[in-house]
């Protein structure tokens, strides 16, 4: 929804720049006010959430080794996930997306910014390669 409401924002602005050609002035004002708050209203929503929520709002720092993946979210949340538990992977162009069994979170995102450097994102590669198997590009 985050993606999607700016651009449909700025499709319901445009036609409703066309009812202002079209002489029909009440519907084009009522379709600018409402692109304007569609288009404001998830960035909002998303910062408001980030801000509001303590647990939100910190870094996530995790590891993984031969064992297991770890995440830890302060002192409040660390889960550790053996590497059964995660039967696919997939490598995007700003990070990696593994599928997980837990009917609850479909999958872990862990982004390219997260490693100090393309030898650490080569390591991680190799590890998923060897506990998980090929990537499912």
């Amino acid at each position: 929804m985050f993606r999607w409401a700016p651009w449909f924002a700025l499709v319901l602005g445009a036609m409703s720049v066309v009812l202002f050609f079209l002489d029909m002035t009440a519907a084009g004002i009522f379709g600018l006010v409402f692109a304007v708050v569609i288009g404001f209203m998830e960035p909002v929503a998303v910062w408001w959430r980030f801000s509001s929520n303590d647990l939100v709002s910190q870094t996530v720092v995790g590891s993984a080794d031969e064992y297991s993946f770890r995440m830890a979210v302060g002192g409040a949340i660390r889960e550790e996930i053996d590497w059964a538990e995660l039967p696919g992977w997939t490598e995007t162009r700003t990070g990696f997306v593994l599928s997980t069994l837990d009917e609850g979170a479909v999958a872990l995102s862990v982004p390219h910014r997260a490693f100090s450097g393309t030898d650490d994102q080569q390591r991680f590669r190799e590890l998923l390669e060897r506990h998980i198997g090929p990537s499912r590009s």
